[in-house]
């Protein structure tokens, strides 16, 4: 079988572990749980990479080595007649149908409960620590098992840490884990592949401030793994998961990362929140501007654990209190760009509030169209409003100005927060942290009912 390149560190949460050990090449090894695939650029023309460690191009289709990549050496990617080619210092290396990896080449470490067989490694030796910091070396090809007195163990390899990095000009942005190149409708797409741990390093601080409380820290490293995991469930068979920016999560990868970011990866890792059972989707936003709302008054999915509430906490944020005046015409320009065929605008009016009160949910806009047919448009869910209207948030009130003739000149938008106000708000997540909470107290304040498991949800704390 041809194996997938895996990131090299796993952390565990069982007090008795079995250890799969695979390389790179190695035959019948599992895919590691908890990998997530990011897709750091779609359909551009070429891309530049470097590795930093231990690396290898491998051609992902058929599973063989292209070549051993040397520290430093920048290559180009680039798409020719549908196919991969790969540029060097050496010359050129290809066409390939693709995709193409940048690899680790260090052993992997699955963790499993319970028992297994090791897998044959080409590397010497591992190390586990346990918990009290002593290092202990095993074989790679026995059967090793591990144990600690707080039921975690951290699994390292021996080395320096492996990192890839996307070439922009004279800008070189660090990941952990692997880069897959692949071609898609003709246009280069570059996915970078890491276990879950690592991609929260790079996530946390790209969403947050490292500076905030640690219990905000934390929180928001057990909202974006649920939001992660989640993604991981609906997107398989595809060739990514989540994108690096805001339609998902921003992800800035290693260059992000701060001692206190990752902290809070480290001592919240393995913890979700569930509902039911189930893992929970973890929407989260800036600021909720007091007040967070019910998933189908913002959204279509009724969600029980996505309810709105008055939110005390969220009054920290420069984005508390808005306004914005828009000419007729500039609403116009909003209302074309989000795709609304209004070319004349001659009436906005608010239909309905979200079952708090706070939020427009539907609004209809008059006018007239291309062909100066008449026109009036509703628009439902207050995030199609917010969307539709270029604003900050739903949360707002709107004042209409009209000539002494009673014409549509502009509006007056005064708001509160930023975001669709789901779940978490993250300047409420610092304001309860600031007051003492913890973060679990936190995640059960923003998300109804939940619990709060560890170990992926294997074990539920109270």
């Amino acid at each position: 079988m041809t194996l997938p390149c895996f990131p090299r560190v796993i952390i565990c949460f069982v007090s008795f572990l079995v250890i799969w050990l695979t390389a790179a090449g190695a035959a019948d090894a599992a895919v590691v749980p908890g990998n997530v695939r990011v897709a750091l650029a779609v359909q551009t023309n070429t891309l530049g990479f470097k590795t930093g460690g231990d690396y290898r191009l491998v051609d992902q289709s058929t599973g063989k080595e292209i070549a051993k990549l040397e520290q430093g050496e920048v290559w180009q990617v680039l798409v020719e007649d549908g196919q991969i080619l790969l540029q060097g210092r050496k010359g050129r290396l290809g066409p390939f149908a693709g995709p193409v990896a940048a690899c680790e080449q260090n052993f992997r470490i699955q963790i499993m409960a319970g028992a297994g067989e090791a897998v044959e490694s080409s590397t010497d030796q591992i190390f586990v620590l346990n918990g009290e910091g002593s290092s202990i070396s095993l074989n790679a090809v026995t059967k090793p098992y591990a144990t600690s007195p707080q039921k975690k163990a951290a699994l390292a390899a021996d080395g320096e840490l492996n990192l890839v990095s996307i070439m922009n000009g004279t800008t070189a942005l660090r990941y952990r884990g692997n880069l897959e190149f692949r071609v898609e409708n003709g246009k280069l797409a570059a996915v970078n592949e890491l276990n879950i741990e690592d991609y929260l390093r790079g996530v946390v601080p790209a969403e947050i401030p490292p500076s905030w409380p640690m219990e905000a820290l934390k929180a928001q490293a057990v909202a974006a793994r649920n939001y992660a995991l989640q993604r991981v469930e609906t997107t398989r068979g595809r060739s990514f998961n989540l994108l690096n920016n805001q339609y998902n999560q921003v992800y800035r990868g290693y260059d992000a990362e701060s001692p206190a970011t990752n902290q809070a990866v480290d001592e919240t890792g393995g913890m979700v929140m569930t509902s039911q059972g189930s893992l929970i989707t973890a929407f989260f936003h800036s600021s909720s501007g007091g007040y967070t709302e019910n998933c189908e008054d913002v959204w279509i999915e009724q969600l029980p654990y996505i309810k709105g509430k008055v939110d005390p906490y969220d009054k920290n944020s420069s984005h508390y209190n808005w306004q914005v005046d828009y000419t007729v015409q500039q609403l116009t320009s909003k209302l074309q760009a989000a795709g609304y065929n209004i070319f004349k605008l001659t009436d906005i009016e608010e239909l309905a509030r979200t079952a708090s009160g706070a939020r427009i949910e539907k609004i209809a806009v008059s006018g007239q169209g291309a062909t100066g047919e008449p026109i009036r448009v509703v628009i439902s869910n207050a995030d199609k409003v917010r969307i539709a209207l270029g604003l900050k948030s739903s949360l707002f009130t709107l004042e209409k100005v009209c000539n002494q003739k009673g014409g549509l000149q502009g509006v007056k938008i005064r708001g509160c927060g930023f975001g669709h106000g789901l779940g978490m708000s993250q300047w409420g997540a610092y304001g309860m942290a600031e007051q003492g909470y913890n973060y679990q107290d936190i995640l059960k304040y923003y998300y109804s009912g939940v619990s709060i498991a560890g170990d992926y949800g294997r074990t539920s704390f109270r």
